[in-house]
């Protein structure tokens, strides 16, 4: 029978095995954050920074990842010696993390004002323009609202609504369906508040598709569709970031006539796009109001 020191030995042990896989998950947002800021330091979508800070942020983010992946590897080893694994201490936080998290306060600063709802009667201007108030620093739900009321007054046949996910993931996503035509997802984080802070991934589907979110449309004319709503992802990200999902929104749900309305440059219906697209509708649809469809070279 174990005597007490022994009891005590391996009470201690546990203990210590315990705050080290808490400091780990404690250090998750720092690395997702860190992850994020490389990430889009390589897209072009955040400034370059100097070689130095960007190796720290790039070092930090490995070695969290290494202490992760050893965890998995050795659970087993871990739960039943507590010092059977040998974890590398993490020297957080990220070295972004308190920018982050000041830059984080700063916005929930901003974004206590009360939103403007009242829609502009003005005809013309951009999307952006008209529907910026609307949706400002509204939360998810609130914009989904207000989208749906939005539809029904004009009589469009497109539905957005928020899928389950698990409490745990960090994300958010909203199905946009665009009745007869085309389903879209929408993977966004969000804050505190239940706002979307940025979108992460917008993909397109024929309507009748059910592929994984995670994979590409086997239709042509919906990649082609997806390439293109990245980079309208990305302006309206950069021109109002609290009101993006209203305005990718209301701009998805322009796409009812995909297959019945002509290009607004040459009159045309299908148009060669290019080897890896072939023949193709108009798959740009302008971000003015109102909308009108182009094929992408009769725009350029």
């Amino acid at each position: 029978m174990p005597g007490t020191e022994d009891i005590e030995a391996a009470i201690e042990k546990n203990k210590n095995s315990l705050q080290d896989i808490e400091h780990m998950i404690n250090s998750l947002n720092d690395v997702r954050s860190s992850v994020h800021h490389i990430f889009h330091i390589l897209q072009g979508r955040t400034e370059p920074e100097s070689g130095n800070a960007f190796r720290e942020h790039a070092r930090f983010t490995y070695t969290a990842l290494e202490c992760l992946a050893k965890l998995a590897l050795s659970s087993d080893a871990v739960l039943n010696d507590a010092q059977a694994l040998e974890l590398p201490v993490l020297q957080g936080p990220s070295p972004i993390s308190i920018e982050v998290k000041r830059k984080e306060a700063s916005e929930e600063e901003k974004n206590n004002a009360i939103p403007i709802r009242k829609t502009s009667g003005e005809a013309g201007g951009s999307i952006i323009e008209l529907k910026n108030k609307e949706y400002q620093n509204l939360s998810v739900d609130d914009t989904l609202r207000w989208f749906s009321r939005t539809m029904r007054k004009s009589s469009q046949k497109v539905r957005a609504t928020r899928l389950d996910t698990q409490d745990s993931m960090p994300f958010t996503t909203v199905k946009v369906s665009v009745s007869g035509v085309m389903n879209a997802f929408i993977v966004m984080e969000t804050n505190k508040k239940g706002r979307c802070t940025s979108i992460s991934r917008l993909v397109v589907f024929g309507a009748g598709e059910e592929n994984p979110i995670w994979e590409d449309s086997n239709h042509l004319v919906f990649r082609k569709i997806t390439q293109i709503a990245i980079g309208a992802v990305d302006c309206f990200m950069t021109k109002e970031p609290r009101s993006l999902l209203g305005i990718v929104l209301e701009w998805l749900a322009t796409y009812s006539t995909l297959f019945t309305a002509p290009c607004s440059g040459c009159g045309k219906h299908l148009f060669f796009d290019s080897q890896q697209f072939k023949h193709l509708p108009p798959t740009l649809y302008t971000y003015n109001q109102p909308t009108q469809p182009y094929h992408p070279q009769c725009l350029a």
